[in-house]
């Protein structure tokens, strides 16, 4: 039997398993090694131990503390597992395929051994951008769309949302009711609000155009799905249904606010506006600034909008970046030129969410100062 001090064991033990020496030694010694499992020489006063006890309840004891750090630390990683792999094969991957093929020659008759391909450069992109070619003009004016539907969407959704904000932040009967209810257009499907919204434009069974003539606004039918009206009426049905999200957004940057602010402007004599001014809208800026950004995105990205109430072809006075591609990709079955089209669309995003966060951090670093 191979007898050794307990406390030389200890000590090296946990100098080479990282652990707090006396809190094992308090723990160990006292409780475990003396009175708990360990064989004590009887002869030896000393108090000297059994060397294998010892390493058995260090082992023990070191892999149970080990086994916790290592459940502590990959326990955070286990659980955005979903979301990462999630990302991976929805976002980045097809990206990343996106950006390979737009420099291939990819269409009917070569997907089928797409790594095949012909490699032709930067023809794809020359071809979507240059203002000679029909689809390069095409784009162009799909941009000047877009940005033009944007500006017109985020507008007026902002102002009916702030507006219908700062109605339902009052308390009146029936507010949580309102609240849900205004939620309505947002829940509904794309196919089935952008449906009846095209039904409402119709030339000819439309409700709108009834209801014009009836009041007398207009003397004949107006033709709102075809021409150059059709990115007014497609504005319409989008703020219509976006709306109430930019209110409920709105909703909660208001109950942020802490109240006693707008009790300390009346006892100073601050009218409706003042406290508007100098204190609700100061407050919505972070909101605001986030919302815009949001809007901006998904409104560059728009499609079911436009395919819905103006088919896949909405003609050069609607047409979109997301039709012009869809179109392009799908239906001439031309990939390449689609992959090259839907690259350049994402740096424009890119570039526009960058450009617009860096302006404001310049305004408040000039602010601070």
């Amino acid at each position: 039997m191979v007898k050794i001090c307990p406390m030389s064991i200890i000590r090296y033990s946990c100098r080479f398993a990282g652990l707090n020496y006396r809190k094992v030694n308090r723990a160990l010694v006292r409780s475990i090694c003396l009175w708990n499992g360990c064989h004590r020489d009887e002869n030896n006063r000393g108090g000297e131990l059994n060397v294998n006890t010892v390493r058995e309840k260090l082992s023990h004891m070191v892999m149970k503390r080990g086994s916790k750090k290592m459940s502590k630390r990959f326990t955070p990683y286990m659980l955005i597992l979903p979301a990462v792999l999630g990302m991976l094969f929805v976002h980045f991957i097809p990206m990343l395929w996106g950006f390979i093929i737009s420099f291939m020659d990819l269409n009917i008759y070569t997907v089928m051994d797409w790594i095949k391909a012909p490699f032709i450069g930067l023809s794809n992109y020359v071809e979507g951008f240059s203002s000679v070619t029909t689809l390069g003009q095409r784009f162009f004016r799909s941009i000047f769309n877009v940005a033009y539907y944007s500006a017109f969407t985020i507008t007026l959704g902002y102002f009916i949302g702030l507006g219908a904000a700062l109605l339902l932040n009052k308390k009146f009967v029936g507010r949580t009711l309102v609240r849900g209810l205004i939620l309505l257009p947002y829940i509904t499907p794309d196919s089935v609000a952008y449906n009846l919204w095209r039904f409402i434009f119709q030339a000819r069974i439309g409700i709108l155009n009834k209801v014009l003539l009836d009041v007398g606004l207009i003397s004949d039918q107006v033709i709102w799905l075809v021409g150059n009206k059709t990115i007014y009426a497609v504005i319409v049905a989008s703020v219509w249904k976006g709306w109430p999200f930019t209110a409920l957004i709105l909703l909660a940057g208001l109950q942020s606010i802490d109240p006693e602010l707008y009790q300390a402007a009346k006892i100073d004599g601050a009218n409706a506006w003042q406290r508007f001014k100098y204190i609700t809208l100061p407050h919505l800026r972070p909101v605001t600034r986030t919302l815009i950004v949001l809007n901006i995105l998904w409104n560059f990205n728009a499609y079911n909008q436009f395919a819905v109430m103006l088919g896949t072809d909405p003609g050069k006075y609607a047409e979109v970046p997301s039709t012009l591609i869809m179109r392009q990709a799908f239906h001439h079955l031309e990939y390449g030129i689609g992959a090259a089209l839907s690259i350049v669309l994402m740096l424009i995003m890119l570039l526009i969410t960058i450009g617009y966060f860096y302006y404001f951090r310049i305004r408040a670093e000039r602010k601070g100062e």
